[in-house]
């Protein structure tokens, strides 16, 4: 369902020049393509960088304006299965899984059932579906976890269907019988652990207190990383104003195993969020990390770090978008009573509710999607890193501020950087990674 474009601001950047170890180069802000320039001799040249990146910023026929508003099919859905967690980790934006009283119980059979019918009956047959399990700790509700794969994945076998699976889980209660399950489907599995036994068991407790979840940790993931079959692990660390040796971190998860390892800040809902003056320790902190991680890819290995693999790949296919993710679009949580929410850490906020077990409330979904493109929100008009950062996520909307802004775009900068810098010396990087599509080439 295609509806009334959403124009960019008249003062909106088209174009950001940028200096990496080779030369000059432009980035296109609209559908990020990046061109080698000559070096900047004088003023011209700028307006030179203003009608390139006019003439060079057409929308193609195989890409979507990211002026168009839609409200596409629902390709992923994700089922908040437990409303408890072991864990007693002080940031929680699930309040344990409970969201503060407004999910008393874990999700049942019929409304997992009912979710998954929707979702597979709804969704388009030629692109891929993700059905995810969320929580809490989703694994208290294992027996749910398991139904719910043999039962998609049966209907998915018989309509011919390309259909994945997610689960965010702290890893500590995984048992053979999950094990084989993860193996045995195309699973994404991501193990939210914040670094070594000093740092896991300060911010992620076992709420008991009889044992160390870093432990716990090793001993349930490690037959997995061992022996994943068809899924892939990734760790997830969040970084917050005491924990930002991200170095240590990373080479202390690293070491277990993960060769996905990725980290979000954490921006708001406790006194730990990292405040002004955090950000730009975090920013070298990254950058240090990814730097390193950069001359592993020229030495031909892999790059570990997911922020900066993931923001290589976006870059090299010409990724840019209007929102941030798919919330409210193609993707939806579920909560255990059935009502459908654009986003899993909104569930209990009526302004994130846009449907029930029986339908989407479609005036509704649109206002979501309307206020929360990039283009509607006024402090990305000047920004020439709108269509890679979209604003960032919804729910941190309220916590943005000058400093986290400036880490969006000196870290995006180093990217641009480093995939110029990597795209000459090792162009199999990209193509092992992805198809070719768009790649550096000279204005």
């Amino acid at each position: 369902m295609s509806l009334l474009p959403l124009p960019s601001a008249a003062q909106a950047p088209g174009s950001y020049r940028f200096r990496s170890s080779l030369g000059q180069h432009l980035l296109v802000v609209q559908h990020s393509q990046i061109y080698d320039l000559p070096e900047q001799k004088t003023d011209a040249d700028i307006s030179l960088d203003h009608a390139l990146s006019q003439m060079l910023a057409r929308t193609l026929d195989n890409e979507v304006s990211l002026d168009a508003l839609s409200l596409p099919t629902v390709q992923s859905l994700s089922l908040n299965v437990s409303s408890s967690c072991n864990l007693g980790c002080s940031y929680c934006y699930a309040s344990q899984g409970n969201f503060e009283g407004k999910q008393s119980k874990g999700m049942d059979w019929e409304q997992a059932r009912s979710s998954i019918d929707r979702l597979l009956a709804a969704a388009n047959p030629q692109a891929p579906l993700t059905l995810g399990f969320i929580g809490g700790e989703p694994f208290v509700n294992r027996a749910l976890i398991h139904q719910c794969v043999h039962y998609s994945a049966e209907l998915a076998q018989q309509r011919q269907l390309d259909l994945r699976y997610s689960v965010t889980t702290n890893g500590t209660l995984l048992r053979p019988e999950d094990h084989e399950l993860l193996r045995q489907h195309r699973f994404a599995v991501t193990v939210s652990i914040d670094g070594g036994s000093v740092v896991q068991n300060r911010q992620r407790p076992m709420l008991n207190g009889k044992r160390d979840s870093f432990a716990a940790v090793i001993e349930h993931c490690q037959p997995l990383l061992d022996q994943p079959g068809m899924c892939k692990l990734a760790a997830r660390a969040t970084a917050n104003s005491l924990s930002l040796d991200l170095a240590q971190q990373f080479d202390a998860i690293a070491a277990l195993g993960f060769q996905d390892i990725g980290f979000s800040p954490l921006r708001s809902g406790s006194a730990l969020a990292l405040q002004e003056q955090d950000w730009p320790v975090y920013e070298q902190a990254m950058i240090s990390l990814a730097s390193s991680e950069l001359q592993r890819a020229l030495q031909g290995q892999q790059i570990r770090l997911s922020n900066f693999a993931t923001a290589l790949k976006q870059l090299h296919v010409g990724a840019s978008s209007p929102y941030p993710c798919g919330a409210g679009g193609g993707y939806f949580s579920v909560a255990s009573d059935g009502d459908w929410y654009a986003c899993h850490r909104a569930i209990g906020n009526h302004d994130y509710k846009l449907g029930d077990r029986h339908t989407l409330d479609a005036p509704k979904r649109l206002q979501f999607l309307q206020e929360r493109h990039v283009h509607a929100q006024t402090d990305c008009h000047t920004c020439w890193a709108r269509y890679l950062c979209s604003g960032g996520c919804h729910q941190e909307k309220a916590s943005r501020s000058q400093a986290s802004c400036d880490y969006i775009r000196q870290w995006l900068t180093f990217c641009l950087q480093s995939y110029c810098e990597l795209s000459q010396a090792r162009p199999d990087y990209f193509t092992h990674c992805l198809p070719s599509s768009r790649a550096s080439k000279p204005a």
